[in-house]
């Protein structure tokens, strides 16, 4: 069967996204909070509020106002206003309305500004109280409220995340390499270039993570307190940021220094195994996939996430062993990969609110058992039979020194409950 705009256009039919919360202020009474949704971001001025006398337990909140946000999907999110604000800003999070369940509240995570991990419940509503630690330091700027996904980085197709939790270095370590994500095992953070930096620093906003770098002290460049620094992963070190006077293996407890922890600036630090300072840690996937991610970021759905594909296994064509897997989806919808020998770019066809990154001649999976549901984790999987492709209405083989490029379209859900759908970025193999 050919793909054709006009079948997209019959099962999806689409109404443009429009991000909600654009010129949101804020409500000073929270018996009129703010009605918002989606990951925002939400602006926030707070300069004329008045003081409503509900503290949560972390710290008092000034001059504080009020919104009703409503959860699209389920699952871990992360509210901030970390690098979206310049005053000092304090905030709370409750179920239940004005005197309802507090589920969080923050002070300082990210410098002078605020986050929170919370899990959340579609369809259920969470006010948010977002204010100042002084009268003096009340302002105006934005905060987001998005799903605890791994952040794709599209200049070098590796993914991020920082984790809360003061654990030690090695501890560290261990957690982050015992998580996974679309198939690549993650590491703490190995952070080789000025550029994959700064894009850490705007985007997964740390505020004090251990990354991926040790002082071997077997090695045989080893010596205080710059020589013998070392990535988790074997990668050279040409690249190093230390903040000034850093290494210096200079503890306050005594402990030698033999860790690196990040800096929300972007600048290093050497510390000891067991520091209380350092109440994160940053994990990398890093891109395992057989081909190169194109059309990234996807436009984002309804969750606040860019949806990812990615194509595991084989390139030997012989070999028949490619899964793809598409993931960061809205939950419970379902879905279905197409293919194609040509790349293309056609924004929002039928009315999508995503991009389709093929052309010519397009084939989709959409035969018995080939319909995929993302369920509760957001994400599908298709093991490919390379000798019985879709191509148009036909199957083909796929030789050695064909490219293959692939991508997910994903059914959406609007806010009003109308059928939206998008589509994830697209990947392109080429095989032996």
């Amino acid at each position: 069967m050919i793909f054709s705009l006009q079948h997209l256009r019959s099962i999806a039919p689409l109404a443009l996204l429009t991000m909600a919360g654009a010129a949101a202020q804020g409500a000073d009474d929270c018996a009129m909070a703010m009605p918002i949704t989606g990951a925002g971001p939400h602006s926030f001025d707070n300069t004329a509020a008045t003081t409503s006398g509900t503290n949560p337990t972390c710290i008092n909140i000034v001059q504080d106002v009020w919104f009703v946000w409503t959860a699209a999907v389920s699952g871990p999110h992360i509210f901030q206003t970390c690098n979206l604000a310049t005053n000092d800003t304090t905030a709370a999070i409750y179920t239940g309305g004005c005197a309802g369940t507090q589920v969080g509240c923050n002070d300082d995570a990210c410098g002078l500004q605020s986050r929170i991990d919370f899990t959340a419940v579609a369809g259920q509503q969470y006010w948010i109280q977002l204010g100042s630690f002084s009268v003096a330091s009340a302002g105006a700027g934005a905060f987001t409220v998005q799903i605890d996904a791994p952040l794709l980085n599209p200049a070098n197709g590796n993914f991020y995340r920082v984790v809360s939790g003061t654990l030690s270095w090695q501890a560290a370590r261990t957690a982050a390499a015992a998580t996974s994500w679309m198939g690549r095992t993650g590491h703490l953070a190995t952070i080789t270039s000025q550029a994959e930096l700064d894009w850490i620093i705007q985007n997964v906003a740390p505020s004090r993570p251990w990354i991926g770098l040790f002082q071997n002290t077997s090695s045989p460049t080893y010596s205080e307190p710059s020589n013998g620094w070392e990535w988790v992963t074997g990668e050279p070190t040409s690249f190093v940021n230390w903040a000034p006077g850093e290494p210096n293996n200079n503890s306050a407890s005594g402990g030698p220094e033999d860790y690196c922890e990040l800096f929300g600036n972007g600048q290093w630090n050497d510390a000891e195994l067991n520091h209380a300072q350092t109440s994160q840690y940053l994990v990398e996937y890093s891109n395992a996939g057989l081909g190169t991610n194109y059309c990234s970021p996807a436009n984002a759905h309804t969750g606040g996430m860019s949806a990812q594909i990615l194509a595991t296994g084989s390139n030997q064509a012989s070999a028949n062993s490619v899964i793809l897997e598409a993931s960061a989806l809205p939950l419970n919808q379902f879905g279905f990969f197409l293919t194609s020998q040509t790349q293309g770019f056609v924004t929002n066809p039928g009315g999508s609110q995503g991009n389709l990154c093929l052309a010519g001649v397009i084939g989709r999976y959409v035969g018995p058992g080939f319909i995929k549901n993302s369920g509760a984790t957001g994400a599908f999987n298709l093991t490919l039979n390379l000798q019985q492709t879709p191509a148009g209405n036909v199957f083909v083989a796929v030789l050695p020194g064909q490219t293959w490029n692939f991508q997910a379209w994903f059914r959406d859900i609007g806010p009003q409950g109308q059928p939206w759908s998008n589509f994830t970025d697209a990947t392109n193999v080429l095989f032996q």
